[in-house]
């Protein structure tokens, strides 16, 4: 088969797997396949388990890692089982940034973008599915539809925690495009990828006395404040930041230990209390995200 036709072979199956529908038929898959629902941390811990383990002399060796990364297998072995295996289980460890330090050559880019290509390649798959709020800039997670009050009595049908709050443009698209009937709110299947913005992104700090926050949270669209009324009308804001876009997925923050002070106050926010300040309300909850 030459290269023309796998490229159409490729296009032909990610057409065959887009999905959209309402929250209630969204609701009829999660019956079927729970795991669509996970969180980011489980998601890449599923996916690296996915690809296979194999114990050698009392060490684990993932198959995800092989081909690519040597010498590695009890750092590897620590960030698979002592970071993404107690995230996925939604303890607190996933509330910290995973922070890579290493001598140059120690295979730390090689490892991101291996986890980056792995879960393009993965949300293609039934098991690394992933459903979001269509038309929303933030892949938002359906479930967040869910009134708090709601949500004991779901886990108890579904078997599904839900963590998370409802962000303020979706709350609003609820009530002025749906009428207030989340049954009725579309649901689409994403496919993440860093080219296009969804779900991976990179954040490379440059000159402190040039970057702009904007670049990282996102800013407000002051063109359409005249139409808006209002800077906290949340259509009144751009969601383009690395956060934003890389919402439900992965974002790669660069040179961390090097960024200006006011850049790491939003990673820490984000990490520790769910969500980080932008414009004038909260945008993305906590466990949608692993920074790296």
């Amino acid at each position: 088969m030459d290269i023309l036709k796998k490229i159409a072979r490729y296009r032909e199956e990610e057409q065959r797997l887009k999905w959209e529908g309402t929250f209630a038929e969204y609701l009829e898959i999660l019956k079927e396949k729970p795991w669509v629902a996970q969180s980011a941390h489980s998601r890449v811990y599923n996916m690296i388990k996915d690809a296979g383990v194999e114990e050698v002399d009392g060490k684990k060796r993932y198959n995800f890692f092989s081909g690519q990364l040597f010498g590695l297998e009890e750092a590897l072995e620590r960030l698979v089982e002592e970071y993404f295996h107690p995230a996925a289980k939604r303890l607190d460890v996933r509330k910290r940034i995973l922070l890579l330090m290493g001598p140059v050559g120690g295979g730390k880019s090689t490892l991101v973008t291996m986890l980056k290509r792995g879960l393009e390649a993965y949300s293609l798959t039934d098991r690394g599915a992933v459903y979001a709020i269509k038309g929303c800039p933030m892949h938002e997670d359906p479930l967040h539809l869910v009134p708090h009050h709601l949500r004991d009595e779901f886990y108890r049908e579904y078997g599904i925690r839900i963590e998370g709050e409802l962000s303020p443009l979706n709350m609003m698209r609820l009530e002025k495009e749906y009428g207030g009937r989340i049954e009725d709110v579309m649901v689409e299947r994403i496919f993440f990828s860093e080219n296009k913005r969804v779900g991976i992104g990179t954040f490379s700090p440059s000159d402190p006395k040039s970057q702009d926050i904007a670049d990282l949270t996102g800013s407000i669209d002051f063109s359409t404040i005249a139409q808006y009324g209002s800077e906290s009308d949340p259509r009144a804001y751009r969601f383009d930041g690395e956060l934003n876009k890389a919402n439900r997925g992965i974002m790669e923050f660069q040179e961390m230990l090097k960024c200006d002070e006011k850049f790491l106050w939003h990673l820490l926010s984000l990490t520790q209390e769910g969500n980080f300040k932008a414009g004038r309300f909260a945008l993305i909850s906590a466990d949608e995200l692993v920074v790296i």
